[in-house]
């Protein structure tokens, strides 16, 4: 094969040093316009990374607040002096000083639970409601939250709001975990609205998602009671 060049390839112009000409013909043009684009371009990637540092600053923040609020409701209860109103203050602050974090929604939930484990309905309804507001999708302590909010229904026994909230918790992808405990609930709730044959139903339900042998045992006899 020859590797002498052909008369046509000597005066042809190079095909890479045209377009390397063109490109430059065109940056030289278009240079102005090509440089405000290159200036907001760089302006949104600046944009980008400053709000990315700064939620990350924020929810360090934020976590770090909670943990403590959380660790003092734990000293004080080990002291023997803990109230609800005690373990929301710390909580609400996390949630006033930065309210669109994750620590304010784990806030939300906790608050929520102090005053529901201290029969304070109304305002454990109320944070529960509230913490469902602010969160979008489901996941495990959405669940909680659904949990709760039954109980508060159940004890203002108001029992068809109370099946529909664990309903929702039941019926939740995020739900399978608490299945046992969400269908002893529901089984709870039946009971009380004197429907043993929904109840027997419910409590044999959540006996089949149950590990711990002792409340097996409670759930029996539940049933043998009932049934």
């Amino acid at each position: 094969m020859s590797n002498k060049a052909t008369k046509q390839e000597i005066t042809e112009p190079d095909k890479l040093q045209v377009l390397l000409g063109q490109i430059s013909n065109y940056v030289l043009t278009h240079k102005r316009n090509l440089a405000v684009a290159a200036s907001i371009l760089m302006t949104v990637f600046i944009l980008i990374g400053g709000w990315a540092y700064y939620r990350q600053t924020e929810e360090t923040k934020a976590m770090n607040l909670y943990n403590k609020a959380v660790m003092d409701t734990i000293r004080i209860r080990m002291a023997g002096g803990l109230d609800a109103t005690a373990a929301v203050k710390p909580l609400q602050e996390v949630i006033d000083k930065y309210p669109s974090t994750e620590a304010a929604t784990l806030a939300q939930y906790r608050i929520g639970n102090a005053w529901l484990n201290t029969g304070q309905i109304d305002a454990a309804m109320k944070a529960f409601q509230g913490y469902l507001k602010d969160k979008s999708g489901e996941n495990e302590l959405t669940i909680l939250v659904y949990n709760g909010l039954g109980s508060c229904y159940e004890a203002k026994k108001d029992y068809k709001n109370a099946l529909l909230q664990y309903e929702r918790a039941l019926n939740a992808k995020a739900g399978k975990a608490f299945a046992g405990d969400t269908l002893g609930n529901l089984a709870r709730t039946y009971e009380a609205m004197k429907d043993n044959k929904k109840a027997v139903e419910y409590y044999q339900k959540s006996m089949d998602k149950t590990n711990d042998p002792a409340m097996k045992l409670i759930i029996g006899r539940k049933i043998a009671i009932l049934g």
